[in-house]
């Protein structure tokens, strides 16, 4: 997979701690300030990107933000339980590196 990482990113919008845009994952924090539980929750938004693919994905997931809002987006409900798991080894691999 080629995921990519970028920390300290000025592309995350006040009010959020990161975003993927497949295939990157952006972070406002630096790398050591980035916690498993928020890791985990945007690794979760990757594997829903390659399941789903990045334009079902990203459309499904706009139609649920301006329909439901954040919290009751499908997805984000599916990130939230996720991140409450810890990480895979694949998880951890692309957060060490």
């Amino acid at each position: 997979m080629k995921l990519r990482i970028i920390y300290k990113s000025r592309l995350v919008r006040k009010g959020y701690n990161a975003w993927v845009l497949f295939p990157f994952m952006f972070f406002r924090q630096a790398k050591t300030d980035v916690s498993d539980t928020l890791f985990r929750h945007e690794f979760e938004h990757v594997y829903q990107v390659l399941r789903d693919g990045w334009l079902v994905f990203y459309v499904k997931w706009l139609y649920w933000h301006f329909r439901h809002g954040y919290r009751d987006n499908p997805y984000e409900i599916d990130a939230y339980h996720a991140q409450t798991q810890p990480l895979t080894t694949t998880e951890q691999y692309f957060k060490d590196r």
